[in-house]
């Protein structure tokens, strides 16, 4: 398995890595994971540091577009730097893991704000359909 498989795998199932903030090292809570993953994740740290300097662009990119799609309709014309910058992230990491931090941000995004990042309070799409079937707080 590809390292940005393996991360999209630890991210689905709601284990969330981040960058120290001198960017050299790996943070996750020890409970979340194994001897396994802890193994993996020292084999393979140089291209997850790599990845994950991405996935917090990418992160910081989606939440961005979902505070610009709530807001405004006639916002979504104006979205070229997000998809231009979102393909880029998408090469990156792999369509795999970009949806899995796409979901987790749509999810955390729907907790903190109450609103679907897609039709903003609306709660008529499958976003919102699939936020209820998990759980997500309004």
């Amino acid at each position: 398995m590809g390292t940005s498989s393996f991360l999209a795998d630890l991210w689905q199932q709601g284990v969330v890595l981040r960058l120290s903030e001198d960017r050299s090292r790996i943070l996750v809570r020890r409970s979340q994971v194994s001897p396994e993953v802890r193994a993996r994740l020292t084999q393979d740290k140089p291209e997850i540091i790599k990845l994950l300097a991405y996935v917090d662009e990418y992160r910081a990119l989606i939440r961005n577009a979902f505070a610009i799609l709530v807001q405004s309709r006639e916002a979504h014309a104006g979205l070229s730097a997000f998809t231009e910058d979102q393909a880029r992230l998408t090469d990156e990491l792999g369509a795999m893991l970009t949806q899995a931090i796409r979901d987790g941000e749509a999810l955390q995004w729907m907790r903190e704000t109450g609103l679907c990042p897609v039709c903003g309070d609306e709660q008529s799409c499958d976003t919102c359909e699939a936020m209820d079937e998990d759980g997500a707080d309004r």
